[in-house]
C-alpha cells in the first residue's frame, strides 16, 4: 500500500530552510513534502492547514541594494548589481588572488526576494531574504558580518551536525529495511571472505557496512560495491534529488565484538584487512574506515577506555608514491608510545603487484603467511 504524502506550503523565503530540513520536492504536484522516515514537528509551520502568507510592498530595486550590500558585507567582490535569476553566480572574495573566483550567489526576485551566498575558502554559507523594515540600514548588516567570524564557525559546525543528524536518520532507516548479504557477493569471494557476516546489501547489491560511533550510534554506511568501489553515505533516489545530505566519518568504525567485550583493542584501516587477521588471530578486530580516520578512532577509545592497551594493523602503501598507511601509523606511535603497530613487509615485486594489506598477503599466499609477513614498527 503506497505511502499517503504529507504536502507543504512552503513560500520561497523558507525553501532552504525546508529543504535542510528533509523535505523533497514533488515535481509533479509542485509541492514540498515530509518523507515518512522524518518527524513531521519541525515542518508544521508549512503544514496545508496553515494559512498562507501574502507579501506586499516589495520594492524590487530596494531589493538589489540590500542584497548587494549584503554581498560585499559577506566579503563577496561585485562589479555592479547581483544577477538575481535563481541562477548561481560565480564571483571574487576579498581573499582571492588573480583569476580566482572562490564566491558565489544565488538570488530571486519573484515572489520574495531571497536568496544566498557562499565562500569555498572558508566553507561559510549565508542565506539572505528581503527586509520590509522602514529603517533597514546597510551598515548594520555590515557591522554584524565583520563582527561575528566566530558566530559563524560555531553556526556553521551546528548546521553540520544538524544535516549529520538527518543523514544519519534517513542511513538508520535504510541499514534496518536492508536485506542480508550472502557470502556469494563478488566482492567477499574475491578478497577470500567465505561469511557475510551481520553485513547488508542495499538496492544496488552494494554491501553495507554501519559505522557507529564510541557510544554505538550509527551515523553512516560504507558502500562496498562488487567491483570493490566504496562510498560512504546516501545513495540518493530520484525523490532526493534536492536534499542535502552529509555522513559522518571522523571517528566512526565498525566492529563485531562491543567494546567492552574487547580485552584490547586491535584496530586496521579496511573491512576485508579487519576480517583477514580476526581470522587468523581469532581476536576482534576494530576497522576505521582509512588511514586518516584512524587517529580519531584511537583518541575516542583512549578517552573512554584508558586502560585497554592498542595494537595498530597498518597498511604499507608501498605501491604509491607517499605511503599513506605507513606514514600514520609512525605519527600514531610517535604519539602514543604505548601503542603497538605492526605492518605487513612487503618487497619491491609485491608493491608493484599492488600488495599492500593483510588481506592482500592472504588472497596471495593464504593466512599463514602472515606470520611471516608481519614486522612490528618500532
Amino acid at each position: 500500500m503506497p505511502r499517503i504524502r504529507k504536502y507543504l506550503n512552503v513560500p520561497f523565503k523558507d525553501k532552504n530552510e525546508a529543504k535542510s530540513l528533509g523535505a523533497i520536492w514533488d515535481k509533479n504536484a509542485k509541492k514540498y513534502f515530509v518523507p515518512y522516515y522524518l518527524d513531521f514537528t519541525p515542518f508544521i509551520k508549512w503544514s496545508e492547514n496553515a494559512p498562507k502568507q501574502n507579501f506586499t510592498n516589495i520594492n524590487h530595486n530596494e531589493a538589489l541594494i540590500q542584497f548587494k550590500h549584503a554581498l560585499e558585507a559577506f566579503g563577496l567582490i561585485l562589479d555592479t548589481y547581483p544577477i538575481m535569476n535563481g541562477k548561481i553566480q560565480r564571483c571574487k572574495t576579498k581573499e582571492d588572488k588573480g583569476s580566482e573566483k572562490s564566491g558565489a550567489y544565488l538570488g530571486y526576485l519573484d515572489r520574495y526576494p531571497a536568496g544566498f551566498m557562499q565562500n569555498f575558502k572558508t566553507g561559510i554559507k549565508e542565506n539572505w531574504k528581503f527586509r520590509l523594515e522602514k529603517d533597514y540600514q546597510s551598515s548594520k548588516t555590515e557591522k554584524s558580518y565583520s563582527t561575528i567570524n566566530s558566530q559563524k564557525q560555531i553556526q556553521k559546525e551546528q548546521e553540520l551536525l544538524n544535516l549529520q543528524e538527518k543523514t544519519a536518520l534517513r542511513l538508520e532507516k535504510e541499514w534496518s529495511e536492508a536485506k542480508e548479504a550472502s557470502s556469494s557477493h563478488l566482492y567477499l569471494k574475491n578478497k577470500g571472505i567465505n561469511s557475510a557476516y551481520d553485513l547488508r546489501v542495499d538496492r544496488f547489491n552494494n554491501l553495507l557496512i554501519p559505522l557507529r560511533d564510541i557510544k554505538g550510534k550509527l551515523w553512516s554506511l560504507q558502500r562496498i560495491s562488487e567491483s570493490g568501489r566504496k562510498i560512504i553515505g546516501v545513495i540518493k533516489t530520484k525523490e532526493e534529488k534536492e536534499v542535502e545530505y552529509s555522513a559522518r566519518k571522523k571517528g566512526c568504525f565498525y566492529t563485531q565484538v562491543s567494546l567492552e567485550k574487547q580485552e584490547e583493542f586491535l584496530i586496521c584501516e579496511g573491512f576485508v584487512t579487519a576480517i583477514s587477521l580476526q581470522e587468523y588471530l581469532n581476536k576482534a578486530v576494530i576497522m576505521a574506515i582509512d588511514a586518516g580516520n584512524l587517529i580519531s578512532v584511537i583518541e575516542a577509545l583512549k578517552f573512554h577506555y584508558p586502560l585497554t592497551p592498542i595494537t595498530l594493523y597498518a597498511d604499507n602503501d608501498l605501491k604509491n608514491v607517499n605511503n599513506v598507511g605507513l606514514s600514520t601509523a609512525k605519527a600514531i606511535k610517535e604519539k602514543y608510545k604505548d601503542i603497538k603497530v605492526f605492518y605487513p613487509n612487503l618487497n619491491e615485486r609485491e608493491a608493484k603487484e599492488g600488495l599492500s594489506d593483510f588481506n592482500d598477503i592472504v588472497v596471495r599466499y593464504g593466512a599463514k603467511m602472515i606470520k611471516e609477513k608481519i614486522n612490528e614498527l618500532k
